[in-house]
């Protein structure tokens, strides 16, 4: 298992504080997991919080808990106060590690600091919870800092199986040198940890932003040799203008989290070919342990828009209901089969002591369809959808019209009597010519469409366009 770091050779370097520019060597890592497993020596198994960043303090940390056989729940260090306290009133953890000090609100704990610098709490007394199942290792959000209570529940077996097959698709080696771009609360960011420690890497820890000087100073300073990143990410890096950015050490780029427009994606495409770099797009949930599928780079330029084909050791589907659709270019539900979907979901104490529910199958909630050359493509999701005169109408498919055609970022949403749309842009020009296109195309009477313009669509945390925000500030702005 990737978290056995005790076979790997103890003289090579694990994990760099881009920061301080000290480092651990695999072997001291396995020292500080061992202090920390003091911390965490009981009879039973218990639940443990870890509200994190991209410290070699929180990775050590979640190394930590997974050796110790505990089960931790990771989220971000950022998280509000208020829906910390929340969620460790609904799941009353046993112990919890922070970097930040949230004494103030834990009445019920007792309060220490470890010499590595994170805060540790452990609960006065441990009454009879529910035990975390033998097979849970993670537990994880799919809202970023919102607090949401519905947290993924992953197994080791999960875990491994996932870090197995990206290592194994993406060449990983021990050479290798990631940079923490994406937090390892999230799912994307924590199978960047995983994979490569799977192989022995060497990580770089940054919690500066890839907008700031420093994080690009230290991705040089330590030739870090990859990149990965949502939607959001790689349109901020196409303003900072990657095409002419100097990053000899850069090997590849992985882009996941969202779908990322037929324009960008040709735009990193032919960047990644001057540069002699390559870059992959792939497609993953949450409850996959965060990868499903990934485009090989030598396939990219002949299939632009599709999410690739299955990870290795897993396997999609397309369904209509209960029914299995075996012809090419017939649209459906992908449902994936592997060894990294999760157990289930938990919205509570209790549910982290259930077993696997899911037995390897999850129905993903995507539409698409699979191509004579057996790759898939998506069109959208089952619940996005809105119907006009009785027609379903594709909220994301129109987003994706929008997007490619008139190369600015497009947030779609709306009720049954109306069509809304949302642009980036301060051009009233071109929020015209959207809504004309849209009538022309999807035959729309003008009256159920609106078309309105914003300095900036609002992402959550995790870099994916934030619907509920984005409907806010177009009724506010309405108001």
């Amino acid at each position: 298992m990737f978290w056995e770091i005790e076979n790997i050779e103890a003289d090579s370097i694990a994990l760099i504080d881009g920061s301080t520019k000290n480092s651990l060597t695999y072997g001291e890592l396995l020292n500080r997991c061992n202090q920390l497993c003091d911390y965490l020596s009981f009879k039973k198994k218990k639940l443990v919080f870890l509200f994190c960043d991209n410290s070699v303090g929180s990775i050590t940390a979640y190394l930590s808990i997974l050796r110790s056989g505990n089960a931790v729940y990771l989220a971000n260090s950022k998280m509000d106060n208020l829906l910390k306290k929340d969620l460790i009133n609904l799941y009353q953890p046993e112990i919890i590690f922070s970097e930040d000090n949230i004494s103030s609100f834990l009445k019920d704990y007792l309060n220490a600091e470890t010499e590595f610098g994170l805060f540790f709490y452990q609960k006065k007394d441990l009454p009879g919870f529910p035990l975390p199942h033998n097979y849970l290792a993670v537990l994880l959000s799919t809202s970023g800092t919102t607090g949401s209570p519905k947290l993924v529940k992953l197994s080791y077996k999960n875990l491994q199986s996932n870090a197995e097959s990206i290592a194994g698709y993406l060449n990983i080696n021990k050479d290798e040198k990631p940079i923490t771009s994406l937090p390892i609360s999230y799912s994307y960011g924590l199978s960047v940890i995983n994979s490569h420690l799977e192989k022995g890497s060497k990580i770089v820890c940054s919690n500066h932003s890839m907008v700031t000087r420093e994080f690009w100073n230290t991705f040089k300073d330590f030739e870090c040799t990859s990149f990965a990143g949502v939607p959001y990410n790689y349109q901020i890096l196409q303003r900072l203008k990657f095409n002419e950015m100097d990053l000899p050490s850069l090997k590849y780029m992985t882009q996941a989290g969202g779908r990322l427009n037929e324009n960008l994606t040709k735009y990193f495409y032919d960047s990644s070919l001057k540069k002699g770099i390559k870059f992959f797009v792939m497609y993953g949930q949450t409850e996959a342990t965060a990868r499903i599928s990934f485009v090989p780079f030598e396939d990219l330029s002949e299939k632009i828009n599709s999410i690739g084909k299955p990870i290795p050791g897993g396997k999609i589907k397309i369904y209509s209901g209960e029914k299995e659709i075996t012809l090419p270019n017939v649209e459906g539900e992908l449902v994936y089969f592997g060894g990294n979907v999760m157990m289930g979901y938990a919205n509570n104490r209790e549910d982290i002591s259930k077993g696997d529910e899911q037995r390897s199958i999850l129905h993903t909630g995507d539409l698409g369809y699979k191509d004579e050359d057996g790759y898939y493509f998506i069109t959208g999701r089952l619940k996005r959808f809105i119907k006009l005169f009785g027609l379903r109408v594709n909220l994301d498919e129109i987003e994706k019209m929008i997007e490619n055609k008139f190369d600015v970022s497009a947030a779609c949403f709306g009720s049954d009597d109306s069509l809304k749309v949302l642009l980036q842009s301060e051009s009233e020009d071109i929020s015209d010519s959207v809504h004309k296109e849209i009538i022309k195309i999807y035959n729309i009477h003008h009256s159920f469409v609106s078309v309105k313009s914003t300095k900036s669509i609002p992402h959550n945390s995790l870099g994916k366009k934030d619907y509920k925000s984005i409907e806010e500030l177009e009724y506010n702005e309405h108001n």
